[in-house]
């Protein structure tokens, strides 16, 4: 699969968030893609073959989206704790918490579990997230197994704040960031006092 979408495709992409959002993935079919994007049926066919592949190009489009603005704005950060909760906040961007994206990450997350190119997909942005805030444990002063224990611990926060706040909508954006905040003030704190 090719690294990035161009002009068309990216349209095409976009307005297959949109369906999603407006209708739920199990609803979305290319004939409402291409009316939502006003275009005909066969570019749609023409560039990604058929829904499966659509489906799957949306969800590297998310991915690809997420994992760049995330190393975007961490290289411009020295603070190693400074960067872990930019790194958490930015899983809350609006891109990934639209109302399309809402309904395809879990589908696409559910996927991976039969489907090898999504569960790769999958692995590869968690690999990078649990990647990025192990870098960060040890720059604060973390063993290696310690790192690794924290920065799970955290990934694993991230998901499951994005659940309740995008998904079950019981906590905010701002608590939501908070929650994840204080949780890595008190491991970075244990690692100071240790």
């Amino acid at each position: 699969m090719q690294n990035t979408y161009d002009g068309m495709q990216l349209k095409i992409i976009e307005s297959t968030l949109d369906v999603v959002g407006e209708l739920g993935l199990e609803n979305l079919t290319i004939r409402k893609v291409s009316k939502h994007a006003d275009i005909s049926l066969g570019i749609i066919h023409h560039h990604f073959q058929n829904k499966e592949n659509l489906v799957y190009c949306t969800y590297d489009h998310l991915i690809r989206q997420a994992r760049a603005q995330i190393s975007e704005a961490r290289s411009q950060i020295d603070d190693p704790v400074a960067r872990m909760k930019l790194t958490a906040k930015l899983c809350f961007i609006p891109a990934l918490t639209s109302k399309g994206a809402t309904n395809v990450w879990p589908q696409m997350w559910s996927s991976s579990v039969h489907d090898a190119r999504v569960r790769r997909l999958c692995s590869a942005f968690s690999k990078r997230l649990v990647s990025n805030l192990l870098y960060d444990y040890r720059a604060v002063g973390c063993n290696k197994e310690l790192a690794h224990t924290f920065a799970l611990q955290t990934s694993a926060l991230i998901h499951g704040i994005w659940i309740e706040q995008s998904i079950l909508n019981t906590v905010s954006q701002d608590q939501s960031i908070s929650i994840i905040n204080a949780n890595i003030d008190n491991l970075t704190g244990q690692i100071w006092r240790l």
